[in-house]
This record gives structure tokens, sequence and C-alpha cells, in this order.
């Protein structure tokens, strides 16, 4: 399997959507000195934090995967929803907040691209092995190892982003 250009697709899939919503127009006003995770994710325990965002990035991934029994279609607007809420959230944060405090909180997100982006050049192989299995009629082969390997990787790292998202993002 080279995902090379399947990568790459999803990246620009993921980097349009971002500065789409980068450069989407906010009216959001805080007066607050600096952000705070909402109140009712504070009082959540670390594990069920941990639980709730792991679940959430899990989902994203598994969406972007099987977007691929829709020869890829889900899997584009998926990645490219994700990436205009990004944008989005940069935009407003930069209005509003220090270049600090938002990387403080919007680092450990980042390692969460990298699994999205890759989840869609998986969700994008399997899109197009059914295109050319079932509509060309072509004998490819699917790689089943790699395309495995390389969704284990993908939950790895969302897991990891999760960790990184309760003991960074929201430690205080």
């Amino acid at each position: 399997m080279n995902a090379k250009h399947l990568t790459l697709s999803a990246a620009a899939v993921y980097l349009t959507g971002l500065l789409v919503g980068y450069c989407m127009d906010s009216d959001f006003d805080f007066s607050l000195s600096e952000a705070k995770p909402p109140v009712a994710m504070m009082a959540d325990s670390k594990s069920k934090l941990f639980c709730s965002i792991a679940g959430n990035n899990i989902s994203v991934a598994l969406i972007n995967i099987g977007g691929g029994f829709s020869l890829g279609a889900i899997s584009l607007l998926n990645t490219f929803y994700n990436g205009v809420v990004l944008g989005y959230a940069l935009s407003v944060a930069g209005d509003n907040f220090s270049s600090i405090l938002i990387i403080r909180h919007l680092l450990p997100h980042a390692i969460e691209i990298v699994a999205i982006i890759l989840s869609c050049s998986l969700g994008f192989y399997l899109g197009l092995y059914l295109f050319k299995q079932f509509m060309l009629g072509t004998g490819c082969v699917f790689e089943y190892q790699k395309f495995l390997v390389q969704t284990g990787i993908a939950l790895i790292i969302l897991l990891f982003a999760a960790v990184l998202e309760v003991y960074v993002s929201f430690s205080g």
C-alpha cells in the first residue's frame, strides 16, 4: 500500500478546512482574562474525562476509516469539518487570548491532526480499493496487514492525545 498520495490528499483536505474555519467571521467576544475549560468538564474525574475525550477522538477516526465504504466521501467531509472546527477555534482564540495561552490549550490537540489525517487516508484507501474492485472490476489486492497496523497506529495516537488533553489542556 503506497499511502503517500492518499495521505497528502487527506492533509490537503484538512488544511483546506483549517483555512476555511480560520477565515470565517467570528463575532465572539470573551471577557475572561484566561480560557478555562467548561466547569462540567473540570468537575469530572480524570479517568472519566479521558474516556470521554478518547471516545470522541476514536469515533472521528472510525468514521474516517469507515467512510471508505462511501468511496471516501464521508472521510473527506469529516476531515474537512474537523479542520474547519480547529481553524475557527484558532481564529476566535487568536482574537481573544494570548499566544501562550492558545498554545498551552490547543497544542495537545495537534497530535490528533496526525491521526485524523492518517485515518482519512485509510478511508481513502478503502474507498479506492472498493472503487477499483467493484466499479472498474480490476483485480487489485487489499493489503489487510498494513491497513490494520496503520489503523492501530492511528488509534494509539488518539489515546495518547487524550492523555495529553486531560493532563495538559485541562490542567488548570
